[in-house]
């Protein structure tokens, strides 16, 4: 009598059809992973740098009701003009001469990547907080936009900021 073998364990592995289409799976799933990462990264960075220059102005107005006047600055160019920039300074102007000298500087802040801040307003070229928290004439938006998001911190007249939604085009 012949010994039982099952014939089961005698078929291991794949075939070349069956290890093809895995790896064909496998990578059509990379390629959607890939391009979702790289749309994902530039859309936080427009939201951690938002959600910080909303800390930083709502700092600002605090420390100019406890302290005087705060202001918040182009950190390329000086308190002098705000363009389009990726540094912010926010410091106490001592000596009240409207702009902000290495002393008076209390914060500084370097947005990420290709992130960019535009500031909209009325008139002024730094954003003044006086005593009573307050930006007189000063409302506007500040957009933070890169190639694929954006987001606008409105300014209202009191100094209060809140964060809207906004597009990438909105910062021309």
């Amino acid at each position: 009598m012949r010994p039982y073998r099952c014939r089961c364990l005698q078929q291991q592995g794949f075939t070349l059809i069956e290890l093809l289409v895995g790896l064909s799976i496998a990578g059509i799933l990379l390629v959607c992973v890939s391009h979702a990462w790289n749309d994902l990264l530039p859309r936080y960075q427009v939201r951690t740098a938002t959600m910080t220059l909303h800390s930083l102005i709502r700092q600002a107005r605090a420390g100019a009701i406890t302290d005087g006047n705060r202001m918040l600055c182009d950190g390329q160019t000086g308190c002098s003009k705000f363009e389009k920039t990726q540094k912010v300074w926010m410091g106490f102007d001592q000596n009240d001469d409207g702009a902000l000298s290495a002393s008076e500087i209390i914060e500084h802040y370097q947005l990420p990547g290709a992130t960019r801040l535009v500031w909209k307003r009325f008139k002024g070229d730094a954003l003044v907080f006086h005593n009573r928290g307050n930006s007189h004439f000063q409302n506007g938006s500040f957009y933070l936009c890169n190639h694929v998001a954006a987001r606008r911190i409105v300014m209202n007249w009191i100094g209060r900021p809140r964060v809207e939604a906004a597009k990438p085009e909105d910062c021309n």
